[in-house]
């Protein structure tokens, strides 16, 4: 069993059913501990909030408390070193964490933790697979199966 660092895309697919990921990621679950970090639980909040409404949040909530208990799963702390290291990160190589003039911080902060565990990242973000590549780090990138209903 391997630890599979996940972007929050993998919280994405975990969390809605009809997720075009979800497959892939729970294959990957099924035979590796998926490492999670923190910041993603808050990035999903987002997109999820954004696609069904506040309400959805509180069953979010409950999934959320749900994880550090499930089976394959680690939650992955932010430490204050890595979102320095992030903020460098940035600075240092804008054309993988700014997009159109904007900060992709969480992409830094996942960066840097990638870095930081060493294990492979699970992910679809064409960006963060050329960072790693450009730094020797290991990627698997999410494959859509299925149909989405």
């Amino acid at each position: 069993m391997s630890d599979m660092l996940c972007d929050t895309v993998c919280v994405w697919a975990l969390y809605f059913k009809d997720s075009a990921y979800r497959k892939h990621v729970l294959e990957i679950r099924s035979e590796n501990k998926l490492l999670l970090p923190d910041i993603c639980l808050i990035e999903a909040a987002y997109p999820i909030f954004e696609a069904k409404g506040g309400e959805e949040l509180k069953k979010y909530a409950s999934f959320v408390e749900a994880l550090p208990s499930a089976r394959n799963i680690e939650i992955i702390p932010l430490l204050l070193d890595d979102l320095i290291r992030a903020l460098v990160l940035v600075s240092n190589h804008p054309q993988f964490f700014v997009e159109q003039g904007n900060l992709c911080l969480y992409d830094a902060i996942i960066a840097t933790i990638w870095e930081r565990t060493g294990a492979t990242l699970v992910t679809s973000d064409k960006k963060l697979i050329k960072f790693g590549k450009s730094r020797g780090l290991s990627t698997l990138k999410l494959r859509k199966t299925g149909l989405r209903i």
